[in-house]
């Protein structure tokens, strides 16, 4: 994939951005603007080369209908302070129109109207065969941003050529969506430790590298003492950690133990890498005030681990 810096922006150019704008709001208030701060290098780059910059994303899922509480002109009050009212342009909710999800080559035709240049700002939705991720590109010249190069490279560090010992946490309450992610990394890691309801319901052959949970607390809601101290134990050894989904259910301060020990473990060793990634780890570790004492935390919840599953994903591909 080419890089941003290799597009040929000039003064009036129209440059149409995907951007990952799927954040967390209530009530029309942004609750947590990390996905959205990532954004602000490339199209500040943009806007620096005279480029205009064309916003398009999608928040929530809609469903090819109108929902007021999903439109995009909510983060218009973030994006007027960050780039200058009249610097940009918003485009309303993809998703509003259900060809957006249907992956229509029409749809991606009027949208490459809008645009000189395409640029996939969106590594968290390219993984889904969308008209704005898998299509558009193919219509107009076509550039990584800043954000999805370093996800590229910060993941594949991972996987390609990792310091070791590499561990592999794997938390949340799906096996169905992480069972690819406890699969790859029982090939390539040193220690899998699992956590969250994962843990529960491992039924399959458990090899010497494959860690399950000791004990519980709480009607399984979190990870017990003995696990805690055996994982702190094995991270504390570690030279690379890649972290996908918390080990409890965070929401609650009482079942975020695990969760907080987990990453003060990690950020306690120095001497070690540590990538993580999905929204509720990324909302987790924000309410516990540690994300910023991650190596790389990335954007991607279901993107991330497709990535780290197959090493590419169609959105990338399609800048190919």
């Amino acid at each position: 994939m080419k890089s941003l810096r290799e597009a040929p922006i000039n003064i009036g150019t129209k440059v149409f951005i995907a951007a990952d704008l799927d954040v967390p709001m209530e009530n029309g208030t942004i609750l947590e603007t990390y996905r959205l701060d990532n954004l602000i290098p490339t199209i500040k780059y943009v806007l620096e080369k005279g480029g205009i910059p064309i916003l398009g994303g999608h928040i929530g899922s809609p469903k090819g209908q109108i929902v007021d509480e999903l439109s995009t002109k909510r983060l218009k009050l973030y994006f007027d302070e960050k780039l200058g009212v009249g610097n940009y342009m918003l485009l309303e909710n993809l998703r509003f129109d259900k060809r957006e999800e249907e992956n229509s080559v029409d749809y991606a035709k009027e949208l490459a109207g809008k645009a000189d240049v395409y640029v996939n700002e969106n590594f968290s939705t390219s993984h889904r065969n969308h008209a704005s991720i898998v299509q558009l590109p193919r219509l107009l010249p076509s550039y990584a941003g800043f954000r999805l190069e370093d996800e590229v490279a910060n993941l594949s560090k991972v996987i390609d050529s990792p310091r070791r010992p590499l561990v592999a946490i794997i938390g949340g309450a799906k096996l169905e969506s992480k069972k690819p992610t406890v699969s790859r990394f029982i090939e390539l890691a040193d220690y899998v430790l699992i956590g969250g309801r994962i843990g529960l319901e491992w039924a399959e052959e458990i090899p010497g590298n494959l860690i399950l949970p000791l004990d519980y607390q709480d009607d399984n809601k979190d990870i017990g003492s003995e696990t805690i101290e055996k994982y702190c134990d094995i991270i504390s050894s570690a030279k690379t950690v890649l972290w996908a989904g918390p080990l409890g259910m965070y929401e609650e301060d009482k079942y975020i133990i695990g969760t907080r020990k987990i990453a003060e473990a990690i950020t306690k060793n120095t001497d070690c890498f540590s990538v993580i990634g999905g929204g509720d780890l990324v909302a987790a570790t924000n309410k516990l005030g540690l994300l910023t004492n991650f190596g790389f935390v990335s954007t991607g919840g279901g993107a991330m681990l497709e990535f780290l599953v197959k090493s590419t994903l169609p959105g990338i591909e399609a800048l190919n």
